[in-house]
């Protein structure tokens, strides 16, 4: 399960696959335990990645109201 970092955090060594633990703000890392990405999605310290681009809004034509 792919989550991006939205806060640093030291976490288990093993299972977010980094040598000291700590995760900086901005990574996108690889969980392989799904309970342990859902406590930090939980937390607030991860968002869930899907990996797309966010979509673009439609734009207005001048006729149509916002």
């Amino acid at each position: 399960m792919k989550v991006k970092v939205l806060w640093g955090f030291e976490g288990d060594p093993d299972k977010v696959k980094v040598n000291n633990g700590r995760v900086s703000a901005g990574e996108v890392i690889d969980l392989d335990d799904e309970e342990y990405a859902h406590r930090l999605i939980g937390k607030g310290l991860a968002a869930l990645d899907d990996g797309t681009a966010p979509k673009a809004s439609k734009q207005s034509k001048p006729n149509e109201t916002k």
